[in-house]
């Protein structure tokens, strides 16, 4: 993988593009119980959609359009 935009390595499974209005950059987010990272955007990725990183072309193509709840996982509170 490259760099995603907000200069963090693009790593296949893991980093998601999405839109930074909606879910900010270094958000771990969780989609069909597992764990990513929004570290990168797209000219198509706006509001609700989400592209996950994949380092070829078919990879991305098998795995296809999916809908799917998501989940913004926030800090730990103390105490």
């Amino acid at each position: 993988g490259g760099m995603g935009a907000s200069g963090e390595q693009l790593i296949e499974g893991v980093i998601i593009a999405v839109d930074k209005e909606v879910i900010p950059y270094g958000t771990t987010v969780v989609i069909n119980g597992r764990e990513y990272i929004a570290h990168d955007c797209g000219g198509a990725i706006k509001n609700n959609r989400i592209d996950v990183y994949f380092d070829n072309h078919q990879d991305a193509l098998e795995f296809g359009v999916q809908h799917a709840e998501v989940y913004m996982k926030v800090g730990e509170i103390d105490g």
